[in-house]
């Protein structure tokens, strides 16, 4: 789903978990304003970073960030073809819990990405893969649009592939 379902699609599955975890309110303003700071400038870093703090925000159950940065109109594809809204993406983070933030931080270590990100104006398209185990592999796209002063997602797709 999302790594913004962003995070490949095994850790989009322990987002799915039904538990509750989340910052203070102070936590939450104070890692907006680095959403804000961090996207200013139409950079290959400043995607990264706003893809890193979504990351962030998913585990730690930062609804503020994750609406701040989701558009709207938002979409995210996950490997069985479902759909998902921003509502559903928003749904989930509420539902973060320390112990899940520790499992996808150890999925996350064991299964590195591959990230590139390609710049056509105020439009980042970034795109990552990761190994899910010796055979298949997960490819990620994310859709980023520079609006309102920030990089914001508009779109994610995540697609199950065989290793080669």
């Amino acid at each position: 789903m999302n790594k913004r379902m962003r995070l490949p699609a095994v850790s989009w599955l322990c987002f799915c978990s039904l538990l509750g975890w989340s910052r203070s309110s102070q936590e939450q303003s104070t890692l907006e304003k680095e959403l804000l700071q961090s996207q200013g400038p139409h950079t290959v870093a400043a995607v990264i970073a706003a893809d890193k703090g979504w990351t962030v925000a998913e585990e730690k159950g930062d609804v503020a960030y994750v609406e701040a940065l989701l558009l709207p109109e938002y979409r995210s594809i996950s490997p069985d073809g479902s759909v998902h809204d921003k509502n559903a993406i928003l749904a989930n983070t509420r539902k973060a819990t320390a112990d899940r933030a520790a499992m996808i931080e150890t999925y996350l270590a064991e299964h590195p990405t591959d990230m590139n990100v390609v710049l056509n104006g105020d439009t980042a398209v970034l795109t990552f893969s990761a190994l899910n185990d010796t055979k298949k592999l997960i490819h990620s796209c994310d859709i980023f649009i520079f609006r309102e002063g920030q990089w914001r997602a508009i779109y994610s797709q995540h697609t199950n592939a065989e290793k080669d």
